[in-house]
């Protein structure tokens, strides 16, 4: 085997392993992130609730416009909140799937240096994959789908009650419908954002050298 080029492949496993874990915990501080967020304008509303002594619990329909218009500019933070969860997301797959690629280089060669010993060969033996199809870039009824759906939900929560507030004789239908195309938005962004990556990824590695181990 090329010293050089193992020891590069060596160096560069290292390399984007370390960057994948640092990504991972840049999205979990993001999460956390847009959880305080969304905590701002119910913290305004328990302040201003409690400053009007003359009312009692404030309804959710009786906003006052400023913490209305508050809700939507968090609304709208959380959505750029998502997006920014989304592309660090889709770079720690490129970044998994590179090193199923360094994997897949050890593998290939061992392969080919021990045709007659195929049941020995290193590949089976891997117990991370070798594929360079896997993790897919949109995970479809996994954490990220599901943490891009939630996160569309309460944005989504947040903007129909505040077009609510803001504009009463909309109606609750019109002001969900908005809800819903909000949440709507967050999920077709991700689709759309993983299929660009899918194909984007595809133009270098256009078939996957040897089946896959999972």
């Amino acid at each position: 085997m090329n010293n050089d080029a193992s020891n590069f492949m060596l160096q560069e496993y290292s390399q984007i392993a370390s960057a994948y874990f640092g990504l991972r915990d840049q999205v979990n501080q993001w999460f956390k992130t847009y959880i305080a967020l969304i905590s701002v304008p119910l913290t305004a509303l328990t302040a201003i609730t409690k400053l009007n002594s003359d009312s009692e619990l404030m309804s959710i329909t009786e906003l006052p416009s400023i913490v209305s218009t508050l809700l939507i500019v968090v609304a709208f933070l959380g959505f750029f909140v998502n997006l920014s969860i989304i592309s660090m997301r889709m770079e720690m797959i490129q970044y998994a799937r590179t090193i199923n690629n360094v994997r897949r280089y050890f593998a290939v060669y061992d392969f080919n240096q021990n045709p007659n010993k195929k049941e020995e060969a290193l590949i089976n033996f891997l117990i991370l994959p070798t594929s360079d199809t896997v993790p897919p870039f949109y995970e479809s009824g996994r954490a990220m789908f599901w943490q891009v759906i939630m996160m569309g939900f309460m944005n989504g929560s947040i903007l129909c009650v505040s077009i609510f507030n803001l504009s009463p004789n909309l109606g609750w239908g019109i002001s969900v419908f908005w809800g819903i195309f909000f949440l709507g938005i967050h999920w077709l962004i991700y689709w759309w954002m993983a299929k660009r990556r899918k194909k984007n990824w595809n133009v270098h590695f256009e078939d996957n050298l040897i089946p896959p181990n999972h």
